[in-house]
């Protein structure tokens, strides 16, 4: 594979983590409000729904780190963090 094709697949992978933080962070900012303002609901919908739905936003990007967080040429965990410009596995640079 070449390089500029493992950038360009690493790219996708990152803009998919960054969609998938921003969706944990829209589910997780109302639970958030409704605790530090002692509210019951927020826009109709109750504390405890919230709260769940920010659990599930928690496990679906939980879900995209251990399964689709990859790297493009050895398949393997390259390491934390959207910045990265290796793999730790097989050196390939990302970015």
């Amino acid at each position: 594979m070449k390089n500029d094709d493992v950038k360009k697949q690493f790219a996708i992978v990152i803009r998919n983590a960054k969609i998938t933080a921003a969706l944990f962070f829209i589910l997780l900012t109302p639970s958030i409000v409704i605790t530090v303002k002692e509210l019951d609901e927020m826009f109709g919908i109750t504390k405890d729904t919230w709260l769940n739905a920010s659990i599930a936003g928690f496990i679906i990007y939980l879900g995209f780190v251990f399964f689709l967080w990859k790297c493009p040429k050895c398949g393997k965990f390259p390491g934390r963090g959207w910045f990265r410009t290796s793999c730790e596995k097989c050196g390939v640079e990302l970015n």
